[in-house]
């Protein structure tokens, strides 16, 4: 069924013009187009002014089924949230009160606390629990303008329960509407058990586990942690190696709490993204960009856990590939919120509305490998955008802390919330 949307106020379509993602002064560039209009079924057909589809109208070569008015309303690609762990279960809300008084995340995960609280909760919850308290969170997600996602496990650090967490994800996938990646994230602490013989656990990701996720197709990416008191340089180089000789698309979590060379490393490894990136080094961003390794920002997590936020302005002036992400956990940063985000990395990273926006949409989609179906408003693109109450996109960032999305669409169609 084909749709047509006439005097849209601002129309943001991020066109790259089939190159599939921005960088350095082309992250300003993003398309936009007054008193627009917008021809779609699942796919973008057409896309121009309303005076322009007044007379395409009128020679019979736009056909709508439907013809709808948002005057006043603003739309942009949908967002595209590369870097989530929405399966888990449990609560730490009490650890987050402890460090309002003074303790670090570190000195919480020395305690016991930190990612293994999570772990605890996880091992012991069914496809089920994990399946319910997920899928609230994704449409919450939606409501604020995200349309696809990235998924990691890493919350049960042991073959059956990472397991359990891989195929949540792809029951999700399966159930839902939304496009949803799904990331190995095993390598994301080190179990209780393994404390003491850490590499024992690193060879049974890499001897066990990797080839049976493999084998059943539950992930599309691996990930490891690489940073101080987590997984080492060589220990995930291990890993990634591993990974990609299996056929898996490479991640890592990369130099957040300080500089290990993980950034060089993902570079090195043609891994399509490294994200966090706080005490990033420059041979490492030189890498990446070599690499067209995507560097995927998080600022919500340096915000909630008080920590220094990445460099964003020196990584787009030197041209690298970069992308924002919510990190949604229960831990270091608890929102599905993309319109937080990019208050945030506008305000605190120094970053442009504009740049703000290519980072949410068309990187978002190239650090998942779907740039060419996501991410932007071109002609064969999935129909994904959200309809903002605003007259223009910079709205949504001089009125902060509210939700702007009136509607949200995925493949032509309004997502209906419960």
């Amino acid at each position: 069924m084909s749709k047509l949307i006439i005097n849209i106020s601002s129309l943001v379509t991020v066109n790259t013009n089939g190159k599939g993602f921005k960088s350095g002064k082309e992250m300003n560039d993003i398309g936009e187009i007054k008193n627009a209009a917008l021809y779609f079924n699942d796919k973008i057909e057409w896309f121009g002014t309303s005076e322009e589809a007044k007379l395409l109208l009128s020679e019979n070569k736009l056909n709508p089924d439907e013809i709808i008015d948002k005057s006043g309303c603003t739309i942009i690609p949908g967002f595209v949230d590369s870097h989530t762990h929405i399966v888990f279960a449990g609560d730490r809300s009490n650890e987050f009160g402890e460090r309002l008084k003074g303790k670090t995340y570190q000195e919480i995960a020395q305690l016991g606390g930190g990612i293994q609280t999570t772990v605890n909760a996880t091992r012991n919850a069914s496809i089920e629990e994990l399946f319910k308290n997920a899928k609230k969170l994704i449409y919450s997600a939606a409501s604020y303008g995200t349309t696809s996602f990235e998924i990691k496990s890493g919350y049960c650090l042991n073959l059956d329960g990472e397991i359990k967490q891989l195929e949540t994800i792809n029951k999700l996938k399966k159930e839902l509407s939304f496009h949803i990646s799904s990331t190995f994230l095993g390598a994301h602490d080190f179990p209780i058990e393994y404390r003491n013989n850490p590499d024992d656990y690193v060879d049974i990701i890499c001897n066990q586990v990797l080839p049976i996720v493999k084998e059943r197709n539950l992930a599309e990416f691996c990930d490891v942690f690489i940073d101080e008191g987590y997984y080492t340089y060589y220990q995930g180089e291990k890993i990634l190696k591993k990974a990609k000789d299996l056929g898996f698309h490479l991640k890592v979590h990369a130099d957040e709490l300080s500089d290990k060379n993980a950034g060089y490393l993902a570079g090195e490894l043609g891994a399509v993204s490294a994200d966090h990136l706080l005490f990033v080094n420059d041979l490492s961003l030189e890498k990446m960009k070599n690499a067209n390794t995507v560097a995927c920002l998080l600022p919500g997590t340096a915000y909630f856990i008080r920590m220094p936020y990445a460099n964003a302005r020196k990584l787009i002036d030197n041209n690298l590939i970069v992308a924002l992400a919510t990190d949604t956990n229960p831990g270091s940063c608890f929102t599905e919120n993309m319109q937080i985000i990019l208050s945030l990395a506008v305000i605190n990273m120094k970053m442009t509305a504009e740049e703000a926006i290519s980072a949410a949409t068309i990187n978002g989609a190239k650090a998942l490998n779907i740039e060419s179906v996501k991410g932007s408003l071109e002609v064969g693109k999935d129909a994904d955008f959200i309809v903002l109450q605003t007259k223009n996109y910079l709205e949504m960032f001089y009125h902060f802390g509210i939700n702007h999305v009136k509607e949200t669409w995925i493949k032509g169609n309004i997502v209906k919330f419960f």
